[in-house]
């Protein structure tokens, strides 16, 4: 019985394939959109734990702008007094502040030009900073001693790729009209950003750009054994006396860590409303074709009521249509979406994210039961439509036109 009903259900979406095809198209795309979240949550969350294990769990970060959306701090023209930033090194915990600048410059080797992202500091405090707070080591050649040397260390891609000429350690490249001496490049970080960027010092980006007395940004190295949340409240007290930045962020990497969770939270909610939007206007779109089909097909069911088929065998067959289109939605969700999360993470790859998805990592169970879901969501749709085509009388459907 079972095989005869799904012969005829087979038969009947073939006969009419293109509304067919666009009611589980609304199907497809929610679980899509599911299967997508499903398959790239884990790796994003490994690939922000990555990044936060490099932030340095004795590292406290001081930036303009609110927590809540601190690249508006960044992208922002506000600047602290160093003075001010300074006068933290007076809080008990607090080893060294070092003040940073980030900027994006110019800079010419063998007459290619390129802009690129330009990190300015003290070079004894950078080197605090990334090699014993964040884990950066150089790969080749020195971190600069004297800050008034013309001398500038290169991330990983901008001495190997970003020049169609492999930059050397000795060359000599320009950073806005200023010959600088390449002494050294850092391993590779894994993030397009990070690698594609240059060190200089405080003093040579002030007599560059004439900006002096302010930075955007600090660190602050915390001594061994101080309670990082405490000292980050005593920063925060600190700078709150200050006039010329008024809203202004103080970062620890457990703080850090929370707001990047929250964000992926937020981001997963609306995609997760999405798809249930999606799923839900595929639940009527079956409705819809459901009760177009009970029409064209009142006739049939007056025959096959004639000759002797039930009000339940009637209503199975539909229920069974209805269940295999939000089946196949849902096996055709499940490819689309594990081929797009493969499709993601092989481009994420190309801007330094790795490891974002993988198949031995895929939830079958859950993907199992996405399957059962929408089967589910199918046969709940066709609900109303195979109760009225169940409930026609024979003579009646056998006189409709």
């Amino acid at each position: 019985m079972f095989k005869n009903f799904l012969i005829l259900t087979l038969k009947g979406i073939r006969y009419r394939p293109m509304r067919s095809w666009l009611t589980i198209l609304g199907i497809v795309i929610g679980i899509m959109l599911v299967v997508i979240i499903l398959s790239l949550s884990g790796g994003i969350k490994n690939a922000v734990g990555k990044q936060l294990q490099m932030f340095g769990s004795n590292l406290i970060v001081i930036f303009p702008g609110k927590e809540t959306n601190p690249l508006i701090g960044f992208l922002g023209d506000q600047s602290f007094r160093e003075r001010d930033l300074m006068e933290l090194e007076k809080i008990k915990g607090v080893k060294t502040i070092v003040p940073m600048e980030v900027r994006v410059m110019n800079i010419e080797y063998k007459g290619e030009k390129k802009s690129i992202l330009v990190h300015a500091a003290p070079w004894r405090g950078m080197i605090e900073v990334f090699e014993q707070a964040q884990g950066l080591r150089l790969q080749e050649g020195r971190w600069p001693i004297n800050d008034q040397a013309n001398e500038v260390v290169l991330g990983y891609l901008t001495i190997n790729k970003l020049f169609k000429n492999k930059v050397r350690l000795g060359d000599e490249i320009i950073v806005k009209s200023k010959r600088m001496k390449v002494v050294g490049y850092v391993s590779e970080i894994g993030n397009q950003m990070d690698d594609n960027t240059i060190y200089i010092s405080m003093d040579i980006f002030r007599n560059m750009t004439g900006i002096r007395g302010r930075e955007r940004s600090a660190f602050a190295i915390i001594k061994p054994g101080a309670n990082i949340n405490l000292v980050a409240k005593q920063i925060k007290f600190s700078l709150s006396k200050q006039e010329v930045v008024r809203d202004f962020s103080v970062i620890t990497p457990e703080k850090a860590g929370r707001l990047v969770g929250n964000v992926l939270s937020i981001i997963e909610f609306i995609l997760m409303i999405i798809a249930g939007i999606s799923l839900l206007v595929g639940a009527v779109g079956i409705m819809n074709t459901m009760y177009t089909s009970v029409l064209e097909r009142t006739r049939q069911i007056g025959v096959m009521k004639a000759i002797g088929a039930s009000s339940d065998s009637i209503l199975s067959l539909f229920l069974i249509e209805s269940g295999m289109i939000g089946l196949v939605g849902g096996i055709l969700g499940i490819v689309f979406g594990v081929t797009a999360s493969y499709i993601i993470s092989f481009i994420a790859v190309k801007f330094g994210i790795g490891n974002l998805f993988s198949f031995a990592s895929l939830d079958l169970l859950g993907l199992f039961v996405i399957l059962i879901i929408t089967f589910i969501t199918g046969i709940v749709s066709g609900v109303l439509p195979a109760r009225a085509a169940a409930k026609m009388e024979p003579a009646e459907a056998l006189r409709y036109e």
